[in-house]
Parts: C-alpha cells; structure tokens; sequence
C-alpha cells in the first residue's frame, strides 16, 4: 500500500493547486480593488500552501498515529466555515460558478483506495466499503452534475442538492464508521492522507455549495430580452 502514498500526495497537491488557480480566477471577477484582489490571491497560495505542508509534515512525523486525523479533520472545517463570515470571502464566493465547485470534486474518486485497502486487508469492510461506495459515486457523478448546473438543466438546482446531500452524508458516516471500528491503519501512511487532507476539503466544499444554493439570486435580464419585452408590450398595444 506504500505505493500509494505519491499517487495521493500527488493528487491532494494537484488539487490544492487547483483551489488556488480557482481563488485567483474569481478574483479577477470580483467587484474590487486591484490591490483586494492581489491580496486574496497572494493570502490563498500561503494559506493553502502552510495548510498542505503542515498536513504533509505531520503525516511523515507519524504526528497522526498518536491523535489519528479526526483533530485535524475538525480544525480545517472549522477554519473553512469561519471564512463564511468574512464579507469579503462571501463576496468571492458569490461569484463562484457552482459547477467549479461541484465539478472539483472528482477528486472524491480517490476513495477508492478504502475499497483496494479492505480487498488486501488492511482495513474493515464495515467502514471501508460504505466508505469506499460512497467516494466513488460523489467523485464519479460530481462532472456530470457540475455540466448539468452549467447548462442550467432542468431541476440542476434540486439535482445539486441531493448530490451535495448525499456527498456530505456520506463523509460524516465514513467519519463516524472510521471511529467505530478503531480503523488504526487510518493512522498511517498512504491511508491517513485522506482523512487529513481530503476529508475536510470536501466538507468545505460541500458547504459552500449549500451556501450558494440557499442564496437567492436576481433574475439576470439581457438588454436583448428588454428590447424583446418593449417590442411585444408596443404590439400589444397596437
């Protein structure tokens, strides 16, 4: 299983690089200065940067074998919903397409790997295939509802709450079975990258997708429309 640990490592930093690339490209769209704006970009690269070193070291000092990723788990969410009362943050996030959000979590297929871990028996089945199941349906469906919001399908708002629904119950029952059955080898090395890195960032993100679905939004109407509207109202009158 140790030849896992680049693969996951790999992934969390592509993904870490992914926010950042995100965080800059909304700033850009963001109604303010252009000295905020520099200042978010350069304040995300350190935070997200401190965030996935601190979590690296701490896995290769076995940090978590004595505590387990739960703490950490904790802190990051925390941390994560707390943005949501900065206006500034909630500025950004209101310009955030949703499916960028919905659509980064492809990165949930990496749990997969409960599933390869309880096939070779490093981990208990009653945690890692729930676990496992619910990973790879978020990750594997997350680019089909993120198209379906971006297309603005018919019920994408409703498709996208179950699927966030259904993502953020199952990290909070894999969380829970994780703690039940005393998985100890979520303590280690390629396993524990997840819980400690991965976890948290698809709370978050689940969390601010709620956010964006629960904020209600004005009706955009295009001049085109508006020339429309007056060409019918003239007719009607006629």
């Amino acid at each position: 299983m140790e030849a896992f640990t680049p693969i996951i490592l790999g992934a969390q930093l592509v993904g870490t690089l992914l926010w950042w690339i995100g965080i800059t490209l909304i700033a850009e769209r963001a109604t303010m200065s252009t000295r905020q704006k520099r200042l978010v970009q350069m304040a995300s690269a350190i935070l997200l940067l401190a965030w996935f070193a601190a979590d690296s070291l701490l896995v290769e000092d076995g940090f978590f074998r004595a505590t387990g990723p739960l703490p950490a788990l904790l802190l990051t969410v925390v941390l994560g919903f707390a943005l949501l009362f900065s206006q500034m943050f909630q500025k950004l996030l209101t310009v955030t397409p949703m499916h960028w959000i919905i659509g980064i979590q492809v990165f949930r297929m990496l749990g997969g790997i409960w599933l390869i871990g309880y096939a070779q028996g490093f981990l208990p089945g009653v945690f890692a295939l729930p676990a496992g199941i619910g990973d790879v349906t978020t990750g594997l469906t997350a680019p089909l509802v993120a198209y379906w919001v971006y297309r603005q399908g018919k019920g994408a708002r409703l498709i996208a709450f179950i699927w966030c629904l259904f993502g953020t119950l199952d990290l909070l029952n894999a969380i829970t079975l994780a703690n039940l059955s005393n998985a100890t080898a979520l303590r280690d090395l390629p396993f524990v990258l997840i819980p400690a890195f991965g976890v948290p960032r698809s709370l978050v993100l689940h969390g601010y997708t709620f956010w964006l679905l629960g904020k209600r939004r004005p009706e955009t109407v295009t001049p085109r429309s508006r020339v429309s509207g007056a060409t019918i109202s003239i007719e009607a009158a006629k």
